[in-house]
């Protein structure tokens, strides 16, 4: 058994929102609109305008939160007290998660519009769980994906740089996070095409992340800009969502799960504490040195946390390590199949080891600069 979740169309271009009424309106003309005011300021007067224009009626819910199951809850009764035949999230990953469980829920149509490139979150068809405190509690497979995506890189590319930093580092987890479970299994073939995706994204990022993050933040919409967008948005999205009956083991996912129980990254981004995650999936792997070096040196030309300190963790190392291994969750029908040991033990010191890692590369980037 194989399943793709993927959007019916996604649209990738600059002012698209001034024309998203007429995208939008074949899926429903009584909009359920989730969003964060900053979200809603960002996609700018001409968003609504054009679903005035399109001649759609809406409801606005501002969400400033975290993806509770009580929030979804409560979002879903506002959404079906109203006369609603279409959900809109506009934003980041969690307003974006929020419209999805609620469109789940009611089986409506769902539309997404990423003011930030922060995460995959506009096409996986997935929400993320988390507590109030923003703990991570768990993950909602939705039946679909959005029906419509729409990127508007003039919006994107006026965002703060560090969303885009966090996006691609998001994506570069995917292939690395992907391959190690990889087998010469028959029933595969979801990890393959995966696979090959993610090679894809990170290949393309090689290419072109340094030139858009550069850019980020001043509103010119770029070829690289427009490029990295694709990455994080559809070949992350599409890579996530290619699944086999085989669960696979997502290792630094599992460890920027365990970093959200520690009060101190509560700042960070989600592609952050990811990207951490995945220096010290490296290291757990037993990849070669100069992968690992030049890994976390691409990272850091990124301004994206190598150490356990740029996550806002002061503690003493070995200790915050343990406590950080303890709490990654790994289901063990994902782990018996790899090809290195994943325990407590070697985690903590991988997440160690990272975090050597991350300060030698902060120390050569300083001699460089002298």
């Amino acid at each position: 058994m194989l399943t793709v979740k993927a959007p019916h169309h996604y649209w990738n271009e600059p002012d698209l929102l001034q024309k998203s009424g007429s995208l939008i309106a074949p899926y429903g003309k009584k909009a359920f609109i989730v969003a964060g005011q900053k979200a809603l300021e960002a996609a700018g007067p001409a968003f609504l305008e054009s679903l005035e224009q399109a001649g759609i009626t809406r409801t606005i819910a501002l969400f400033d939160g975290e993806v509770t199951a009580a929030e979804i809850e409560e979002y879903t009764t506002k959404a079906a007290a109203q006369p609603t035949d279409v959900v809109i999230g506009v934003g980041g990953g969690k307003a974006l998660d929020l419209a999805k469980a609620i469109g789940g829920r009611l089986h409506l149509p769902v539309v997404t519009v990423p003011t930030i490139a922060a995460t995959c979150a506009s096409w996986a068809a997935v929400s993320i769980l988390y507590d109030e405190l923003g703990r991570f509690s768990g993950y909602l497979a939705n039946e679909h994906s959005p029906a419509l995506v729409l990127a508007d890189t003039r919006v994107l590319a006026a965002a703060p740089k560090r969303y885009l930093a966090s996006g691609i580092g998001d994506t570069i987890v995917k292939w690395y996070e992907i391959a190690v479970n990889l087998s010469d299994e028959p029933d595969g073939l979801d990890v393959q095409i995966a696979t090959q995706t993610a090679r894809l994204a990170l290949d393309r990022l090689r290419r072109h992340a340094l030139t858009a993050y550069e850019t980020a933040g001043s509103g010119e919409v770029t070829p690289a800009l427009t490029e990295t967008v694709n990455d994080i948005i559809v070949l992350a999205g599409l890579a996530g969502t290619v699944q086999g009956l085989k669960p696979r083991a997502g290792i630094a996912h599992a460890i920027h799960n365990s970093l959200t129980f520690v009060p101190q990254t509560t700042g960070t981004l989600h592609g952050e504490k990811v990207a951490f995650g995945l220096l010290a999936q490296t290291v757990l792997e037993g990849r070669a040195e100069h992968e690992i070096g030049e890994l976390a040196a691409w990272l850091h030309s990124l301004e994206l946390p190598v150490t356990l300190r740029e996550l806002g963790i002061t503690e003493d190392s070995p200790n915050i390590a343990s406590d950080i291994a303890k709490r990654v969750h790994l289901r063990e029908d994902t782990t018996q199949g790899l090809s290195f040991d994943v325990n407590e033990a070697s985690l903590a010191e991988a997440i160690q080891q990272a975090d050597q890692w991350g300060q030698r590369v902060q120390q050569e980037a300083v001699l460089a600069k002298s």
